[in-house]
């Protein structure tokens, strides 16, 4: 068959198309680093590789995952350290309050830094984070958990936020906790001077009790008592267990303390004759309530008796508080801990998808190198044969 010359030539030119092609290929690998430039390269590889990069991907948002809920950790830690440095300091005054030599005074001069104290207690127990959320507010941490309240002549402090725990995923199969319910730590201190007030669903007039606190703990019997107006300016105050008045026939003043078996509270408004408020023993008292109490008693010059009865029991709520707040510190730590575990166990995992991947994708270098070295030789090998089989002519042999 007779092969012309346009085709020798159009073969050729192909030839050496396709060569250089090989080694422009070659080059790009070894210039990137990367053998696959595109998912034809090598399919199998390619749909192995993308599934690599998802892992390794997922994995970067759990480190980041853990760096948030560290930072947030870390904050709630922080706080909880300034709040045990600042019950101790209320513990100190207390110790100093117990002091019988000193007069009324002094004694007030600790009640006004018991006041700056309990204001320092609420703003800690408001901290926001870097977001601005709130830290011991639960779901509710778009307003602030802790606020000061005034109810007829009784301040106190209510909660306004929830008992919810949010949780971030640190890892395929794990969330881990970043909330330490504020109402646990700040509300919740067991106290056998705890008390729980609650107002009778038929009650028509406009009356609401204020939260009730002992004052005098000498005076103070563990029991369920009942605030009944017999009049709307009248009222009794039946012992349940008794079952008998142990007050008769008081006047009713707006707003004024109402004092009985060493319990005070006060109610506001206009209650209707009927209306009954009851004031039983409880199970919690809140921290803020334990410090407001601790002044009233070193402003109110009670008896000796009763100021060391007062004075003692509140060295023991405080002493639940810091308890309280030393067990939520170690829950903390144990929680960081984790992170800490869960993050070395991610840079591991990250560590070796990464290198699957650069077996995977990446050039080897000195197979390349060798590749290109022989495609460079084929290719000039071959234009030294094309250049003398197109020089060849008749003419050539007829000289």
């Amino acid at each position: 068959m007779r092969i012309s010359t346009r085709q020798i030539y159009t073969q050729g030119v192909e030839a050496f198309q396709q060569q250089q092609q090989k080694l422009a290929k070659l080059q790009q690998q070894i210039s990137t680093g990367v053998r696959l430039q595109k998912p034809s390269d090598d399919p199998s590889a390619a749909a192995k590789i993308l599934e690599l990069e998802q892992s390794v991907s997922l994995n970067l948002q759990f480190q980041a995952n853990i760096n948030l809920a560290e930072q947030r950790l870390s904050q709630q830690d922080t706080v909880l350290a300034s709040y045990a440095t600042v019950l101790n300091r209320v513990r100190e005054l207390a110790v100093q309050g117990n002091n019988a030599p000193l007069d009324a005074t002094a004694r007030n001069a600790l009640a006004a830094e018991l006041d700056q104290r309990l204001e320092e207690l609420i703003s800690l127990a408001n901290t926001r984070d870097a977001n601005g959320d709130f830290l011991f507010a639960g779901y509710q941490n778009a307003n602030a958990p802790f606020v000061a309240a005034t109810t007829g002549s009784r301040d106190f402090v209510s909660f306004n936020g929830d008992p919810g725990i949010r949780s971030i995923q640190i890892s395929e199969n794990r969330r881990i906790e970043v909330d330490i319910p504020g109402q646990e730590i700040f509300m919740q201190i067991a106290s056998p001077l705890a008390l729980r007030e609650s107002t009778a669903a038929a009650n028509t007039g406009s009356g609401v009790l204020a939260p009730a606190s002992v004052f005098d703990a000498t005076a103070y019997a563990p029991g369920d008592y009942e605030i009944r107006f017999t009049a709307p300016g009248t009222y009794d105050v039946f012992d349940v267990g008794l079952g008998a008045n142990i007050v008769t026939g008081a006047s009713y003043v707006d707003s004024q303390d109402i004092d009985f078996q060493g319990i005070r509270t006060s109610i506001t408004g206009a209650p209707a004759a009927g209306d009954v408020f009851t004031i039983g023993a409880g199970q919690y008292q809140d921290v803020f309530a334990t410090v407001a109490n601790l002044a009233e008693t070193l402003r109110a010059a009670p008896s000796d008796t009763a100021r060391a009865a007062n004075l003692g029991q509140s060295l023991a709520d405080l002493d639940a508080a810091l308890e309280t707040s030393l067990n939520a510190r170690t829950r903390l730590g144990g929680r960081l801990n984790s992170l800490e575990t869960q993050r070395e166990e991610n840079d591991a995992q990250v560590l070796a998808t990464r290198s699957t991947l650069s077996t995977l994708r990446d050039t080897d270098l000195a197979e390349a190198i060798s590749q290109l070295t022989l495609e460079q030789t084929t290719l000039d090998a071959a234009q030294a044969v094309f250049a003398r089989i197109t020089s060849s002519s008749l003419f050539n042999f007829l000289k």
